[in-house]
């Protein structure tokens, strides 16, 4: 399409308008162009530099994290030096209860952990199945108990026993990113001491059987357990004849002798389940489980016919005993009731005489000598016809 009366597209730019203007307008374009590209220019090389120094700051920092993971390192190892010292036994647990290290303590509390065996991260309840070897443990209840406690992150210790005689206690400390770390000392001495302190508060130091207390404690337990289940349970209560008179006439070292003879003969007229202790002085309890009042009086009878049957070296005659029978019945309401109706048969066995076994039937309301009475001997007479003339 054409226009006519138009000027040419170059006259109509420039052919219309003065020659000066037009040079000034090339001139401002070339010096714009100019500009630009020094722009450009500076615009390059400040990126240019700009991107030296990222790289040197990318650098600095690469440098510091570097040093940084160098300390880091340093004082990791510095940590398993440590811990490599430590004379308890380590071992940490991933949170998936895989092991990632251990000391060289633990090694030789367990001898079936092998140096280099940690490095394959193996599973906590393998670990236990292989130490297991050297626990006095049954293996399967062993693990399953180990596992379920360490899982629970129980801060409560868990002791274990060896089969070299050692006992090892653990600590659990749970770790940050959910793992474990497992303490093993060794407390044998710990253990060892409780215990001689824990027989020292039980046991009578002279005889060796147990105390009032303990016997106290124990009998308790089984009077719950016959009420519960109804079953039978009897108590002598024993007392030396004329004890004060051994003491006076030979000497308290005899007196001491006495008191060990009986409890001896008693050992070998008691069951494994039958309590036996020292409650006093020359006075002595036995609580018979799973018995009832006849089965008690044979077992008071032949105890009274030994000890009267086996006079002691140290004495010109053999001495004997009193023994109080008593059973358990819905009527009493504690084992005090029970102690206190087998005391009421014992001072009944001495006012009788002594060298008596007398026994007290709650329904009947009091005492009655047991018609077993054959074993009496000579030597046993003549000493309570000697303490009767000493009027003691």
């Amino acid at each position: 399409m054409t226009f006519e009366g138009l000027p040419p597209v170059g006259n109509l730019m420039f052919g219309s308008l003065p020659a000066g203007f037009v040079g000034r307008m090339l001139k401002r374009i070339e010096f714009e162009v100019i500009v630009s590209t020094s722009r450009q220019r500076e615009f390059a090389e400040g990126l240019g530099s700009l991107s030296r120094d990222s790289a040197n700051e990318l650098t600095a920092r690469l440098a510091q994290t570097k040093a940084r993971l160098g300390a880091a390192e340093q004082e990791l190892e510095t940590l398993y030096s440590a811990l490599d010292h430590v004379h308890s036994g380590l071992l940490i647990l991933d949170g998936e209860l895989c092991a990632r290290y251990n000391n060289p303590a633990l090694e030789t509390m367990f001898q079936t952990l092998t140096p280099g065996e940690i490095s394959k991260r193996p599973r906590y309840a393998d670990l236990l199945r292989a130490g297991a070897v050297s626990a006095d443990v049954d293996v399967d209840d062993y693990v399953a108990r180990r596992l379920a406690w360490v899982s629970s992150g129980n801060p409560l210790p868990m002791d274990l026993p060896m089969k070299n005689g050692t006992v090892l206690r653990c600590h659990i400390a749970v770790l940050p990113d959910g793992g474990r770390m497992l303490i093993y000392s060794d407390v044998t001495d710990i253990v060892r001491n409780a215990e001689a302190m824990e027989r020292l508060a039980s046991i009578d130091g002279m005889t060796g059987i147990y105390n009032r207390r303990h016997f106290l404690a124990l009998a308790d337990r089984e009077w719950d357990r016959a009420r519960r289940y109804r079953r039978p349970l009897s108590l002598l209560m024993i007392d030396i004849d004329y004890f004060k008179a051994i003491n006076d006439r030979f000497g308290h070292e005899i007196g001491d002798r006495a008191i060990v003879h009986v409890v001896n003969v008693a050992r070998d007229c008691r069951r494994a389940s039958d309590l036996l202790a020292r409650i006093g002085g020359e006075e002595f309890a036995m609580l018979l489980p799973e018995t009832d009042l006849d089965h008690a009086l044979v077992v008071a009878e032949r105890l009274r016919c030994e000890v009267a049957g086996s006079p002691l070296a140290e004495l010109a005659h053999s001495f004997t005993i009193s023994i109080g029978v008593a059973t358990a019945d819905e009527k009493m309401d504690g084992l005090s009731d029970l102690i206190k109706m087998a005391d009421h048969s014992l001072y009944a066995a001495k006012r009788a005489g002594r060298n008596k076994v007398v026994c007290s039937v709650s329904e009947i309301g009091a005492p009655r000598v047991s018609p077993i009475d054959d074993c009496l001997t000579e030597p046993g007479s003549n000493f309570t016809a000697l303490a009767q003339n000493m009027q003691i």
